[in-house]
């Protein structure tokens, strides 16, 4: 790779079509390896209601990106996160902001993406897994090392890849979720979107939205790419609402036409499954298109390593650019516009963060530990970005009642509920872990936050106020 001793001293601002920065959010959400690894998990908790849960949890997270639209009409920052919370709650929170999401972008490489696509890839080639249980390895090494320099090569061409490949994923899980229901025929009902297959309790609903929101995780990963987006302030707001459009149709359609296609009454079968969906587009499709999912399935884990790279560089980059918590050297940018050092040393720490998860768990175990860790960070900092943009629009005087106050008001109801279900009843071990592990980053954020604020307090009092 080149050398990052560049003029060039800030990202390229205006490179990116408002489609290009769809496609971050795209990414990130990764649709077709959604269907392949959350929905399992779902359906094991509630059988034939998974598109109920799927619904749902879209409800929510388009609560969500409602909080997150209106923010993004004010606020246009690689480290947007830390901005919003600026400007809505202050410094502590901007700090929280950047603590909690470098955290949730860093495990979610590792953790979906990563370790996500190397156990797909033995659920493809079991005998090969069996034969060869260090096979991960080696998988994971090579993931991280392609996307990395992907990274490193600039925001265009790894937003360009995302976004192609990405909309060919969203067109082959809609054609064929459509060819899929209309071939179930008599099998098509409404009792899928209803709790009756979980045997008809709501807090068996309520505790499976914990991984039905995350099934949405990434949909407001638009932001991180806000400085680098034409006419931002404009394109990201929009890019958000057709995202969420998109991920909403595809995923709920797809939830309930591999249903029907497998047997409502047979989901616990499907939950039992490594490779449900395999299966369906086999019997269904044939071979071919099996192997066409199976390679959107591997291709969609690896543009997510892309897009979470993408968002954790960009996070580092505007942190250390106002000297908090990152050295200058993650400020640094390469002939390409890139935060260089940035992406190499994210690499870096990726592939530790992904072989000590998968040595000490297994890479599917060690996978979902990474996925339950991060969720709480995500749903606390949109809860704060919520009472945020009650507390801006107020002082501003221009506060509207339904998506200033109750939105925000209905997500954090809905978001306390997710943490709450998260910790209790807890999981079985290791997860039942993962909560002490978030609680631990969170109150070491706070000690480092203290430590900051005493010795570097003009720094600190900065945080959050760069971005266009």
């Amino acid at each position: 790779m080149s050398s990052d001793n560049s003029a060039q001293k800030s990202l390229k601002t205006g490179s990116l079509s408002m489609l290009h920065a769809l496609a971050q959010g795209l990414g990130t959400n990764g649709p077709a390896a959604v269907t392949a690894l959350f929905f399992v998990g779902i359906a094991s908790l509630v059988a034939g209601s998974t598109p109920l849960v799927v619904l749902l949890a879209f409800m929510v997270y388009s609560g969500m990106t409602v909080i997150v639209y209106e923010w993004s009409k004010i606020v246009a920052s690689s480290h947007s996160w830390v901005a919003i919370q600026r400007k809505g709650i202050g410094e502590w929170a901007a700090f929280f902001g950047g603590w909690g999401y470098w955290y949730y972008y860093m495990t979610g490489y590792a953790g979906f993406a990563i370790l996500g696509f190397s156990s797909f890839a033995y659920v493809l080639f079991p005998q090969v897994g069996q034969a060869y249980p260090w096979l991960w390895i080696p998988i994971s090494l090579a993931v991280i090392a392609e996307t990395t320099i992907l990274v490193y090569l600039g925001i265009k061409p790894s937003t360009s890849y995302v976004l192609y490949t990405g909309l060919a994923e969203v067109a082959f899980l809609i054609g064929t979720s459509i060819v899929l229901v209309v071939r179930a025929g008599p099998n098509n009902t409404l009792s899928p979107f209803t709790p009756a297959p979980a045997g008809g309790s709501w807090t068996t609903i309520l505790v499976s939205m914990v991984l039905g929101i995350a099934t949405f995780g990434g949909m407001n990963s638009v932001i991180p790419v806000a400085e680098e987006t034409k006419d931002p302030k404009k394109n990201v707001p929009r890019a958000l609402a057709i995202l969420a459009l998109i991920l909403g149709v595809t995923l709920i359609l797809s939830s309930y036409a591999q249903e029907v296609a497998f047997g409502v009454s047979k989901m616990s079968e499907y939950a039992s499954l490594p490779d449900p969906g395999i299966i369906i587009y086999s019997t269904y499709f044939g071979g071919a298109v099996a192997a066409l999912y199976a390679l959107f399935v591997l291709n969609s884990f690896n543009s997510s390593a892309v897009a979470f790279a993408n968002n954790a560089v960009r996070m580092s980059y505007g942190l250390a650019r106002e000297g908090v918590l990152f050295p200058q050297i993650f400020a640094r940018i390469n002939k390409h516009g890139v935060p260089g050092y940035s992406a190499i040393i994210s690499g870096v720490i990726n592939a530790a963060v992904a072989l000590a998860a998968g040595l000490l768990f297994g890479p599917l175990t060690g996978g979902i530990f990474l996925i339950v860790n991060n969720t709480v960070l995500n749903y606390l900092n949109h809860m704060l970005a919520g009472a945020g943009l009650i507390r801006y629009h107020r002082s501003k005087g221009t506060l509207r009642i339904v998506r200033h106050i109750v939105v925000p008001l209905a997500v954090s109801v809905a978001l306390a509920a997710a943490i709450l279900y998260e910790v209790y009843p807890a999981p079985s071990p290791p997860l039942n872990y993962a909560a002490y592990v978030t609680a631990a980053w969170i109150v070491l954020g706070f000690v480092v936050y203290g430590v900051l604020r005493r010795l570097r307090p003009s720094e600190i009092e900065k945080i959050g106020e760069s971005g266009l």
